[in-house]
């Protein structure tokens, strides 16, 4: 049974139905007009009919849970309580695919890195893919992939709920910072999901960790301590002490002894210089050679969504940072455009503390634009700082029907050589069908906004 029909649930559901398997699928909202739900049911695939409950495990001998469905729902629950083996499709796909796994993990630059990571594989010209949370799901090119290939995957903390045996041969953690609170509850709880990704670990693997977060640190130190456990290595921009790599005077030295000016490296910002030195130490320790890394670190153009310029308008530059689902991830974007920024933020709430940022935009904030769902949040978090906090500084937001009334606010009032930057700093499911959707009407709303001042 595969409970959840998204695009890593349907993936899968289609791989087992072509290894003769007898997959049913289950999802109280499934559409039945959906082009992957269609394929999955000529794939052999059958949907069940509602009511779904616990009768329908009967013969079941394994559950496949999509990464957005909780723990919490009730086939999930009752197929622990039988004893029926509850994986995520990425345990799915360790189990049966005959290829090496990188994976990377973290609260915020996890794509940035993953994509870094792939694009220093590729220099090296090693045969790669880059999956996961990125954008394709694993099993969805199961039968495209070869013994000897490598993997790098992006993982969120839903798809590491579930594994058992998944091993990769190098795994980073890059932060961990409060996000998806409203499923986990807890840091500790969140914290734990990541911890899956070492678990399993030997001594011939690799567990890379950043040195300035506490949690990641922790978990570094614990990893570490096992006799059993995989090779630790530390990477820091803060500090020299106790790194293996690290951003000191301007450089990133690197693994082994190497080192490359920060001013030649096309990302910018301190979480950047993070993400080049997991994604460095962690092809290093795949042993990438050195030359390809340096010459990868150099000609990494960035991804999509992740302080995307999105063009140049009367003066005005537009950044799409629309990747920005949580607080920490737009408190980078802002500490990137430090002045005269019209920052826009908004969407779908997830339990997040919006006061971290309010009192960010008292130094380089010209002006807070709010859309979606979470608009009274936001305004409310800004209000309380200025009136708890005396600062009267922080900027008052407005409140706009959508993201196009805000852009059209923000560009009326941006001056020459400022910056309108979307970084929510929420999820987008109020309004779009995911960050990827709303970084592109973004970038469309600005590209209509370039051809009509010409």
């Amino acid at each position: 049974m595969v409970v959840g029909t998204g695009r890593s649930g349907l993936a899968a559901a289609r791989l087992l139905a072509s290894l003769g398997r007898r997959v049913l699928l289950s999802d109280v909202a499934a559409s039945a007009t959906s082009p992957g739900l269609r394929a999955a049911v000529d794939a052999g695939a059958r949907v069940l009919p509602l009511p779904q409950d616990a009768a329908h495990l009967d013969r079941v001998h394994l559950v496949v849970k999509s990464p957005g469905v909780p723990g919490e729902v009730g086939l999930i629950v009752a197929a622990r309580e039988a004893g029926i083996p509850v994986w995520s499709e990425v345990e799915l796909a360790f189990r049966l695919l005959p290829v090496t796994f990188n994976a990377v993990t973290g609260t915020n630059g996890k794509t940035t890195t993953t994509a870094l990571l792939g694009h220093m594989f590729e220099t090296a010209h090693v045969p790669v893919r880059v999956l996961g949370n990125i954008g394709t799901a694993i099993t969805e090119v199961a039968t495209e992939l070869s013994v000897g290939q490598e993997l790098v995957v992006e993982l969120s903390s839903f798809q590491l709920e579930d594994v058992h045996e998944f091993r990769p041969a190098a795994g980073v953690l890059l932060n961990l910072t409060p996000d998806h609170l409203d499923r986990h509850g807890t840091m500790e709880r969140y914290l734990a999901c990541k911890a899956n990704m070492f678990a399993h670990q030997e001594s011939n693997d690799h567990a890379v960790f950043n040195l300035d977060d506490p949690w990641v640190r922790g978990l570094g130190h614990e990893v570490s301590s096992r006799s059993d456990g995989p090779q630790v290595t530390f990477f820091s921009t803060l500090s020299r002490a106790g790194a293996d790599s690290w951003l000191e005077d301007g450089y990133l030295h690197l693994l082994g002894g190497e080192r490359i000016a920060v001013s030649d490296l096309p990302l910018r910002g301190r979480h950047n210089m993070e993400n080049c030195l997991a994604a460095a130490t962690m092809a290093l320790v795949r042993s990438v050679p050195l030359e390809a890394v340096l010459e990868a670190l150099r000609t990494f153009p960035g991804v999509p969504h992740r302080l995307e310029p999105a063009g140049l308008v009367r003066g005005v530059a537009y950044v799409n940072d629309s990747k920005a689902t949580n607080v920490e991830a737009t408190l980078k974007a802002i500490a990137a455009y430090p002045e005269g920024t019209h920052l826009i933020l908004g969407g779908r709430d997830k339990a997040s503390d919006y006061r971290p940022i309010a009192r960010a935009c008292v130094e380089g904030c010209r002006a807070v634009y709010l859309i979606g769902e979470a608009a009274p949040l936001i305004g409310e978090a800004f209000e309380r700082v200025r009136i708890e906090e005396q600062s009267v500084d922080v900027p008052w937001p407005s409140v706009h029907v959508d993201l196009e009334a805000a852009v059209a606010a923000a560009a009326a009032a941006a001056r020459r050589g400022e910056t309108v930057l979307l970084a929510p700093a929420c999820a987008s499911f109020d309004q779009y069908a995911d960050f990827e959707e709303r970084g592109r009407h973004f970038m469309e709303i600005v590209r209509s906004m370039r051809e009509s001042s010409t």
